[in-house]
């Protein structure tokens, strides 16, 4: 009797770890997916396992596929995507760090197709605040989520300049030292390094494309491991050949292109650039 009690308990371990198994092996699926470059397979992979960890994959996918793979309105289709997505792991899973920074960057990304009056008037940058302090709030040595915290204050206040601070808070200085902590925290993060670089050389500013050009000297040095490094080494090298010649507005074009902004702007003038 006793030997069919453990029988049956054996069986009832057994149960239970495998639908474990089979996400795990799920997720690892669709993460290869992603890192051989089928962003929309490695999409509809992982939000089949409908868990936290699968829909900010599949979050994380979809930003790709908008800021790499798509343009006008189907870039922003992306985007959105990746916010329902980003919705739909904080639902599942509220203190997993990942999904608030899906739905945080995701916020982010229409920001910057809507225009900041628009995204203003949305909550957005609020609302992309919140998560990013509950992400940091979980797990306050996560990079990403420094990383978050940095890009938030680039964009608003590349964005909003001086009226950055008094509506929001946001500055370029507190950005650039989010971004530090972030690489301080995970140095060898090629994402993490290009998205700080190109935000910064979309200041103009002697200084902060002094900074950018050494983060994206880094990422050109480097061999891709995956399909996204890949990609960002390739817009890393376009960019460094324009500030390589002094071309600004080149790099203005760029920078506006891969950060998925609604529109280039002017290139800062040479006084700027001196400061």
């Amino acid at each position: 009797m006793k030997g069919v009690r453990m029988a049956i308990l054996l069986f009832a371990v057994l149960l239970a770890a495998a639908p474990a198994a089979a996400l795990d092996r799920g997720l690892a699926e669709a993460q290869a997916a992603f890192d051989d470059g089928a962003f929309g397979r490695a999409a509809l992979l992982a939000r089949k396992l409908q868990t936290g960890a699968g829909d900010a994959l599949a979050s994380r996918a979809e930003m790709v596929r908008g800021d790499f793979g798509s343009t006008g309105p189907a870039r922003l289709a992306h985007f959105e995507a990746a916010l329902r997505d980003g919705r739909h792991a904080v639902a599942r899973e509220p203190d997993r760090p990942e999904a608030h920074l899906a739905i945080a960057v995701a916020l982010g990304l229409i920001a910057r197709r809507e225009g900041s009056m628009a995204a203003h008037f949305k909550g957005m940058a609020t609302e992309a605040r919140d998560h990013i302090d509950r992400a940091l709030a979980l797990n306050p040595d996560n990079a990403w989520a420094h990383a978050a915290l940095g890009g938030w204050h680039l964009e608003i206040a590349y964005e909003g300049g001086p009226l950055a601070k008094v509506v929001y808070g946001a500055s370029a200085e507190a950005g650039i030292a989010a971004y530090e902590r972030a690489l301080a925290l995970d140095p060898a993060n090629m994402s993490i390094a290009w998205q700080y670089a190109f935000q910064l050389a979309g200041f103009g500013s002697r200084e902060r494309v002094a900074r950018a050009s050494e983060l994206i000297g880094g990422i050109v040095a480097r061999r891709p491991r995956t399909a996204l490094e890949t990609l960002l080494r390739d817009a890393a090298l376009e960019l460094k050949q324009a500030l390589d010649r002094h071309d600004m507005a080149a790099a203005s074009r760029i920078v506006a292109l891969r950060l998925g902004r609604a529109e280039s702007r002017d290139p800062p003038s040479a006084a700027t650039r001196k400061r």
